[in-house]
């Protein structure tokens, strides 16, 4: 199963998103979160302490690469198995939960 929390800024959306992943992981389901917002704070809503949140290393743009399918669609694909990139990246947090971080913005001008 794959849930994705979207709304307008300010709407909760990483509160939303914290609270049902550590009530999902709390009633044995393997959870797997991303924070993909610019301003990432799931790790502290997930409970990771915030020395430890700003360790996180997110995942580096060179594991997305296009690639053109036989029916002419170029799609952004992981040029890395899923599996080695969330042993390699991800984080553990509270709960039992995994946490990976993409998508920050490290200067201006990125984006």
């Amino acid at each position: 199963m794959r849930i994705a929390i979207a709304g307008k800024g300010g709407s909760g959306k990483t509160t939303i998103a914290g609270t049902l992943a550590r009530s999902l992981a709390r009633s044995g389901r393997p959870v797997l979160a991303i924070d993909a917002d610019s301003n990432p704070n799931l790790a502290t809503v997930l409970g990771l302490d915030p020395e430890r949140s700003r360790e996180i290393v997110d995942l580096p743009r060179d594991l997305l690469e296009k690639r053109t399918g036989e029916d002419g669609v170029t799609r952004s694909v992981f040029a890395a198995d899923p599996d080695e990139i969330v042993a390699e990246y991800a984080v553990d947090a509270p709960d039992g939960i995994r946490m990976l971080v993409m998508g920050t913005i490290h200067h201006s001008g990125a984006g």
